[in-house]
C-alpha cells in the first residue's frame, strides 16, 4: 500500500481515496473511504482504455455480473460508474492476502485451512451460478483471505450460462495454470468448469505449486486436457476431493454444494470462524488493517491542514505526516507491500502489482509472470509479466501441441452485439434447475446391422465405423409414476451396490524393474464402437451389458461380442454399471427422474417410471430384494423469497419397482462427503459417510442407523462386504463385524496407504502405494497370503477379482493392466493395445467363468482367463 501520487484523482464518485493498493497495465485500485466512513476498495480504468469501446463493454459486464452476485463468500459491489468519464468500481475492502500472496509468504497452508478455504469458495460458486453465470477464472490471486472465510473476487470475464459471449470466437481466457481442459481446447465452459478450477486453487494452497505443469503454453494446455493433476504433494483427504473436480468429462465433476459438504460437513460456517487461518496469515491480515487505518489517518490530517478535503482532483501540498512511511508487510528488504483489495485485473491484465514474496501473478511462487517492481516495496504496473491474461489464444483451430503457443495475439474484446446485450439485465431468463439435463430423445430398441469382426489380436486394427447402426423400434408408453406416490420419509437407508474408490493415494514411482512371467492371452474377440462410459460390464446368462456416449446400452456375447446382439438408445450417462433386477437390466433415463427397465434378452423395453420435474436422478446406487432400487439425486426445490432461487438438495431415493412408487430421504450432512458408494446385502446398507466413518444402516425400516466406526480422514469411500464382515482400506486394512462393528481383525501399511479394494471367496486384495502391488489376505482372521508388487498402478480403480487370477490397471491407461495369480501371487501377464486416451481408463470385469471383459475408450477386448 503506497500514498497517494499527484497525478491520482482524490475524489471519484461520493469516495475519497486514501491510497494506492495495486496497479496493472490497464488501471488501479485504490483504498478508498465512504461519505459513511466505509472503507472500500474502488477499481478505475485508465482513461486511454475508458476510450476502447470494447474494453468498456467489458467493464460494464463486469459491474453487471459482480453486482448480480450474492452471498457470504464473495465481495460485494457497492457502487459503480461504468459509463462515467473515469468508469470505476468500489466493493467492500477486505483487508487480507489473496491465497497466491498467502503461499508465497508462508508456503502451503494447513489441511484445515484448505478444507475450510474449499467449502467457502464452493459457496461462493453456489451464489455465481445461482445467477445463471460462469466466472471462469478462478485462481489463487482471486481469491482473498479474510479473518471470516475467503472472499472470490474478479468478475471481468465472468460469463452468462445462457451461452452470450463477450468475446470473439476462438479467443482463450482465464490464467493457463488454472484453466480447466473446456477452455483450453476453446469449448463453451459451463459451471462444472468453476469447480475444476476450484481443484486446481486447493491444490495450489496446499502444495504450493500449479498442479498442471508444461514450460510453454502449449505443453501446459496439453497438460490440462490430457494430464493428471500432480498431486503427490497434497496430504489426505485434500488429494480425494480435489481429484472429484478434476475430471476431465465436466459431467462428472462433484457439483459445488456436495463439494461444499465434503469439505466442511457440518457446513461452512462451522470451520470458517476466527482462527480458520494459521497465525502466520492472521498476522497479514492485522498488517493491511494496520495499515488500511494509517492511510485513513493520513488522509484525515491532510485534510484538516488544508482546511477541508478537496473533491476536484487537484492535489495540494501535504503535510510532512502524510509522506510515505515503511508498510507493515513491505518493511523487510527484498519484499513488496500490498494491501490486495477485493477487486483486480483478470480480464485485462493478470499482472496485478504487489504480490508478496516474488509470487507471480497467476499463483506460482517464483514463477513466469510476477508483476514489476517500481522500487523497495513500491508498485509497479506489471509490465513484466510474460503472459497477459487478455490476449488470447487462437483456440478456434484445431489443438496443436507442436504449434507454438500465441501469447502475443491483441486481444479482441468481442462481437459489436456487445453492449447491446450489456445495455439489458444480466439475466432475463428463469434459471435452470441445477443438474438438469437437456432434452432427449426417448429411449428405443435397436438391432443391429453386421460389421466386420476384430481379428484375434487385432488390437491395432483401424477403427470401422460404429459396430452397430441402430434401426428404430418404437418404445412402449411411458407409464408416469403420480406425485402423490413419492413418499417423504425421515431417515436416510436404501440398498446399494459397492463403487471404486474414486480417490488419488499418494504416488510413489513403481517398480520398474518387475516383469509379469508371460505374454497376455490375445483377445478372443474386439468390440469397436462409439465411446464407451467409465463403468464395468454386468454379465448376464452369457452376455455382457455395457453402457455407451450418447446414451446407450448394448449386450455383447461373451464368446463373440465384436457385433452387439441389440441396442437400446436412450439411457443416462451417469458412469454406473446397470443394474439386473426385477427380471430386468435397469438404467437410468436420459433426462429428470426416470428409470428405464430394459429385458437384457431381447433389448426390449419393460418398463419406463417417471417421477415428475421436481426431482433429478444423477446415479445408480443398487438394487435388493429383487425389485427395489436405490438412487442418488437431487430434489429440485426453491428456497424462501428471500434467497429465491432455485436449488438441490442431495437425496437418497428408494424406488419400489413392483408398486411404482419411491421413497423421497434427505442424505444427513455427515453422510455427504466424498462420492457416496455403498455396499449392499439383503439387508444392510453399508457406506463410508461424510465424516469418514464407516455407517452401516437398515434397508427394511427406513434406514435406521445400526451402527457407525470412526476411521478417520484416510478412509477410502469404496468399501467391500464379504459373508458377515465389512472391509474397509486406508492407512489401515480393516475388518468389521456387520451385524455389531466390532473389529474383527486389522492390519496396518507399513509404508504409504491401502488404496482400492476386492474380494472374491474367501481372500480380500487391497491396492498398495509404496511399494506398487497388490496384498492379498484371508477374509476370515487377516493373515498375510502374498503380496505381489508391480509397476505404478492406477489406484482410482478396483480391483477385478476372476476365478483364478485378479486384474489391476496401470497407472498410465497406455501401459493397459496386469493380471495376478490369486493362489501364489504370481505376476502373469500385462495387456494393452498401445493408447493413451486421456481420462478413459480402463474398466475390467470378470463373471467368474472364465471371461474377462475389458473395455478402454471405444473398445472392448473379450479375454479367455481360464
Amino acid at each position: 500500500m503506497k500514498s497517494l501520487r499527484p497525478e491520482d484523482p482524490e475524489q471519484l464518485g461520493p469516495y475519497r481515496l486514501l491510497a494506492r493498493l495495486g496497479a496493472g497495465g490497464m488501471g488501479r485500485v485504490y483504498l478508498a473511504r465512504a461519505a459513511d466512513g466505509r472503507t472500500v476498495a474502488v477499481k478505475v480504468i485508465r482513461p486511454e482504455m475508458a476510450e476502447d469501446r470494447n474494453f468498456r463493454i467489458r467493464f460494464r459486464r463486469e459491474v453487471a455480473a459482480a453486482a448480480a452476485v450474492g452471498g457470504v463468500y464473495t465481495a460485494p459491489v457497492l457502487d459503480a460508474a461504468p459509463d462515467a468519464e473515469t468508469p470505476w468500481l468500489a466493493t467492500a475492502y477486505v483487508p487480507g492476502p489473496t491465497v497466491a500472496e498467502a503461499v508465497a509468504e508462508h508456503g502451503p497452508l494447513p489441511v484445515e485451512t484448505v478444507l475450510a478455504l474449499g467449502a467457502g469458495i464452493a459457496e461462493a460458486l453456489i451464489a455465481v451460478h445461482a445467477e445463471g453465470l460462469v466466472h471462469r477464472d478462478l485462481k489463487p490471486s482471486n481469491v482473498l483471505l479474510a479473518a471470516d472465510g475467503p472472499r472470490v473476487i474478479d468478475f471481468g470475464i465472468v460469463r452468462a450460462r445462457d451461452g452470450y459471449e463477450l468475446t470473439g470466437d476462438g479467443s482463450l481466457f482465464g490464467s493457463l495454470d488454472y484453466m480447466c481442459p473446456e477452455q483450453a481446447t476453446g469449448e463453451q465452459m459451463g459451471p462444472e468448469g468453476d469447480v475444476f478450477c476450484l481443484g486446481s486453487v486447493l491444490a495450489f494452497a496446499a502444495s504450493g505449486h500449479a498442479p498442471f505443469g508444461g514450460a510453454a503454453g502449449a505443453a501446459l494446455l496439453y497438460q490440462v486436457v490430457h494430464g493428471s493433476a500432480d498431486l503427490t504433494q497434497v496430504p489426505e483427504p485434500l488429494d480425494k476431493i480435489i481429484s472429484l473436480c478434476h475430471a476431465k468429462d465436466p459431467a462428472l465433476r462433484i457439483d459445488p454444494d456436495r463439494l461444499s459438504a465434503a469439505c466442511a460437513p457440518g457446513g461452512a460456517e462451522q470451520v470458517l470462524t476466527e482462527g480458520w487461518l494459521p497465525g502466520s496469515v492472521a498476522d497479514m491480515i492485522a498488517a493491511r488493517r494496520a495499515a488500511a487505518a494509517l492511510a485513513e489517518r493520513r488522509a484525515i490530517a491532510t485534510d484538516l491542514a488544508r482546511g477541508a478535503g478537496t473533491s476536484d482532483g487537484v492535489r495540494t501540498a501535504e503535510p510532512s505526516a502524510s509522506a510515505d512511511a515503511p508498510d507493515p508487510e513491505s518493511s523487510a528488504p527484498g519484499r513488496r507491500g500490498s494491501a490486495y483489495a477485493t477487486v483486480g485485473w483478470p480480464a485485462y491484465d493478470t499482472a496485478v502489482a504487489g504480490e508478496q514474496g516474488g509470487a507471480a501473478a497467476d499463483g506460482c511462487p517464483g514463477g513466469r509472470g510476477t508483476a514489476g517492481v517500481g522500487g523497495a516495496g513500491e508498485l509497479g504496473d506489471g509490465g513484466g509479466r510474460a503472459h497477459d491474461a487478455g490476449r488470447a489464444h487462437d483456440a478456434g483451430r484445431p489443438y496443436d501441441a507442436d504449434r507454438p503457443y500465441d501469447a502475443g495475439r491483441p486481444y479482441d474484446a468481442g462481437r459489436e452485439d456487445g453492449a447491446g446485450a450489456l445495455a439489458t439485465a444480466p439475466r432475463d431468463a428463469e434459471l435452470q434447475a441445477p443438474g438438469r439435463r437437456p432434452q432427449e430423445r426417448p429411449g428405443r430398441t435397436t438391432v443391429p446391422d453386421p460389421v466386420r469382426a476384430g481379428s484375434r489380436g487385432g488390437v491395432d486394427d483401424p477403427a470401422p465405423e460404429r459396430s452397430a447402426t441402430p434401426t428404430p423400434h418404437r418404445a412402449r408408453t411411458r407409464s408416469r409414476v403420480s406425485r402423490r406416490t413419492l413418499l417423504t420419509a425421515a431417515a436416510a437407508g436404501t440398498a446399494l451396490i459397492g463403487g471404486a474408490a474414486a480417490v488419488a493415494a499418494r504416488r510413489r514411482p513403481g517398480a520398474a524393474g518387475v516383469r509379469p512371467a508371460g505374454p497376455p492371452p490375445e483377445p478372443a474377440w474386439v468390440f469397436r464402437g462409439g465411446p464407451l462410459l467409465q463403468a464395468p460390464a454386468v454379465f448376464q446368462n452369457g452376455t455382457a451389458l455395457l453402457k455407451t456416449r450418447p446414451g446407450t446400452m448394448i449386450c455383447l456375447d461373451v464368446t463373440n461380442g465384436a457385433r452387439p446382439k441389440w441396442v437400446y438408445q436412450g439411457i443416462s450417462l451417469s458412469p454406473t454399471p446397470v443394474l439386473l433386477t426385477y427380471d430386468a437390466a435397469v438404467a437410468l433415463g436420459g433426462t429428470g427422474a426416470t428409470l428405464i427397465g430394459v429385458d437384457p434378452a431381447s433389448g426390449t423395453e419393460k418398463f419406463t417410471l417417471d417421477f415428475g420435474e421436481d426431482y433429478q436422478f444423477d446415479q445408480l446406487l443398487g438394487s435388493y430384494d429383487g425389485y427395489a432400487v436405490s438412487v442418488l439425486g437431487a430434489s429440485l426445490q426453491r428456497r424462501s423469497g428471500e434467497q429465491g432461487v432455485a436449488t438441490s438438495t442431495s437425496t437418497v431415493f428408494g424406488v419400489d419397482l413392483r408398486a411404482r412408487r419411491a421413497l423421497v430421504i434427505p442424505i444427513d450432512p455427515e453422510d455427504v462427503g466424498v462420492p457416496l458408494q455403498p455396499v449392499i446385502t439383503s439387508n444392510s446398507f453399508v457406506y463410508a459417510d461424510g465424516l469418514r466413518n464407516v455407517a452401516v444402516r437398515d434397508t427394511r425400516d427406513g434406514g435406521t442407523l445400526r451402527w457407525r466406526h470412526q476411521v478417520g480422514y484416510d478412509l477410502r469411500p469404496g468399501l467391500a462386504v464379504l459373508g458377515r464382515t465389512v472391509f474397509a482400506i486406508g492407512s489401515e486394512f480393516i475388518a468389521l463385524d456387520l451385524d455389531s462393528g466390532r473389529i474383527r481383525w486389522q492390519a496396518k501399511a507399513e509404508h504409504g496407504m491401502f488404496a482400492s479394494l476386492g474380494a472374491g471367496g474367501n481372500t480380500v486384495y487391497a491396492t498398495g502405494t509404496d511399494p506398487y502391488g497388490v496384498h492379498a489376505f484371508n477374509a476370515a482372521n487377516g493373515t498375510r497370503r502374498w503380496f505381489c508388487e508391480t509397476p505404478r498402478l492406477n489406484v482410482d480403480s478396483p480391483i477385478a477379482v476372476g476365478a483364478h487370477a485378479v486384474y489391476v490397471p496401470a497407472y498410465e491407461n497406455k501401459d493397459g493392466f496386469y493380471a495376478i495369480d490369486t493362489a501364489s501371487g504370481r505376476l502373469l501377464w500385462n495387456f494393452t493395445d498401445g493408447r493413451e486416451t486421456g481420462v478413459n481408463d480402463w474398466q475390467l470385469s470378470c463373471d467368474g467363468a472364465g471371461h474377462l471383459v475389458a473395455q478402454h475408450f471405444d473398445r472392448a477386448y473379450g479375454l479367455p482367463v481360464t
